[in-house]
């Protein structure tokens, strides 16, 4: 998975039965036992070539990566939504069946109010793809986020939200003209740049949905004006 060098090889199967929490309610308990048909930890990223980050935001050691075959893609986000929610460590998780498959990010950090607990702030899954076959967008996903790809390396947290905002720009891309520019820019070095470029994104996209609602011609143009204001802010951060 994402040519994740084989010094964080992991390979561990995990049993079903020891991956189902005990205090979730007896219906989604029963939903994952008739979704899932195996679970693998592959890889996980640990020590510290990719310096770990423990602070009173962060405790992330380890980037987790798991397969997971399931019986019908029709359960993938909700399964992500769980496993996400649950799994403390930042992971990818990929979602396959036996035609397509999909991966899901979440970006956490610590609960503030009791640090052994996590909050998840957003979520991301890629589209599918499918399973054994050529697939362009697959490739062109992978051409960004594979491991050798991925240009921030500072921290573990970096690492990671670098693969996550390049997911979520692709899943976005008709938002914002200028979106293969920044994929293949420098601004992945700078960290504070991309969670910049990412906040922005966001706002344009969220602007964009709400231009789709509104009915009124006064409402309409107030969006516009914002949605002007939030590509100005990218066209800035991209060079």
């Amino acid at each position: 998975m994402f040519k994740i060098p084989e010094q964080y090889k992991a390979g561990v199967n995990i049993v079903l039965k020891d991956f189902i929490p005990k205090d979730l309610k007896p219906e989604q308990k029963k939903r994952i036992r008739d979704s899932i048909k195996k679970v693998q930890l592959t890889y996980q990223i640990v020590g510290e070539e990719i310096p770990s980050v423990v602070n009173d935001e962060y405790r992330c050691q380890v980037i987790q990566f798991y397969d997971i075959e399931i019986r019908s893609m029709k359960d993938a986000a909700f399964l992500a939504g769980i496993y996400q929610g649950l799994i403390k460590p930042l992971c990818v998780i990929r979602l396959h069946d036996s035609m397509d498959e999909a991966y899901s990010l979440s970006l956490k950090r610590l609960n503030q109010q009791d640090n052994t607990q996590i909050v998840v702030e957003c979520s991301e899954m890629t589209e599918s793809y499918p399973v054994g076959l050529p697939d362009s967008k697959r490739d062109r996903l992978f051409s960004y986020i594979d491991f050798t790809k991925v240009k921030n390396k500072t921290d573990k947290i970096n690492f990671y939200k670098e693969i996550y905002a390049k997911i979520y720009l692709l899943n976005n891309e008709k938002a914002y003209a200028n979106t293969v520019e920044i994929m293949d820019s420098n601004v992945w070095y700078d960290a504070n740049r991309t969670g910049r470029m990412l906040l922005y994104y966001k706002g344009l996209v969220d602007e964009r949905m709400m231009l789709t609602r509104v009915v009124t011609n006064a409402e309409k143009v107030s969006i516009n004006q914002r949605i002007k204001e939030e590509i100005k802010l990218l066209d800035e951060e991209r060079y």
